[in-house]
């Protein structure tokens, strides 16, 4: 079995050839959808049985570089169905006022749970273990999707 970061970098590879080689596809409608969550206690609970890190899109409605990284990046790569056994994708959304239970069963809101993970900008993805650790360096925003091939480099 791979070490962790060495496992996450094997993802985030995979993650950016996917998105270069759906940037340039027609648009297509998708059912699939980034999983929304506000309970990361069971997440961890699935990622724990799994053994499998998670993807925490920090994410916000009417944010255009959200929806770029969803429908370029995220739900290609949830309908491939190439990442089940790789990695959890969920997403938390910034403007939902929906209380939001941590990794250790707290209950706080989308702004404090974002301040205690320093993000300040949306699109962020974090690289997280079942503890809620950070497991690789985060990733900021989104211009495009080639952006992505940057980061390898």
């Amino acid at each position: 079995m791979l070490k962790p970061r060495l496992q996450i970098l094997t993802i985030l590879i995979a993650i950016m050839s996917q998105g270069m080689v759906t940037a340039g596809a027609a648009k297509q409608p998708s059912t699939v959808q980034v999983a929304q969550t506000t309970d990361l206690a069971s997440v961890a609970s699935i990622a724990r049985d799994r053994k499998l890190p998670i993807l925490l899109v920090f994410s916000a409605d009417h944010c255009t570089y959200c929806e770029l990284l969803e429908d370029e990046i995220l739900k290609p790569m949830l309908l491939s169905g190439d990442y089940r056994d790789r990695v959890l994708i969920y997403k938390i959304m910034l403007d939902d006022e929906s209380e939001i239970r941590d990794f250790n069963g707290n209950t706080l809101s989308p702004a404090t749970l974002s301040q205690r993970y320093d993000v300040y900008v949306t699109p962020t993805m974090l690289f997280l273990d079942a503890n809620g650790q950070e497991l690789s360096e985060r990733i900021l925003g989104i211009n495009t999707v080639e952006m992505f091939g940057g980061l390898v480099d």
